[in-house]
């Protein structure tokens, strides 16, 4: 196994039912990989609690001033999608994430990527995204046009 390539799209207000297409259209068979949800996150004190993600979801469409991160796990072995995340910034923008396996190995290619970038964009209207390995994306819509716009 490689590293992952995180392939990232952002949108600047996306709805729930935006999300869940997403979802079930790049990762049909997921399950979440956490338990519960804090705001703020990784809080000790957190001022609302969430058992599940679609709870968190509702609550992240009404309140965009808050930050939170979903991730699931693709349970589709045979798929190229290994991981799909939710990036809620708090200036209200939603950042739409895969993982994949890096193909770029010795080689340096990285068709397996370019073809899952073009695949979200088309999919979110959006042509605002990029590809990189191992990282987090950025924390808001401004940092993250300015990465994107450093890449071209």
């Amino acid at each position: 196994m490689g590293y992952y390539a995180d392939i990232y799209v952002i949108h600047k207000n996306a709805t729930k039912k935006q999300i869940l297409e997403f979802l079930d259209y790049f990762v049909p068979n997921r399950k979440e990989s956490q338990d519960g949800y804090w705001i703020p996150e990784y809080s000790g004190n957190p001022i609302y609690e969430f058992d599940n993600a679609n709870d968190l979801m509702d609550f992240m469409e009404m309140n965009s001033n808050f930050s939170n991160r979903i991730y699931w796990r693709n349970l589709d072995e045979n798929s190229l999608n290994k991981h799909i995340m939710i990036f809620y910034n708090e200036d209200g923008s939603v950042v739409f994430g895969i993982s994949r396996e890096e193909d770029s190995g010795i080689n340096l290619k990285t068709n397996n990527e370019d073809k899952c970038l073009i695949e979200m964009k088309q999919f979110l209207k959006s042509d605002l995204g990029y590809i990189t390995y191992e990282c987090p994306s950025e924390d808001t819509y401004e940092d993250f046009v300015k990465v994107v716009i450093n890449l071209r």
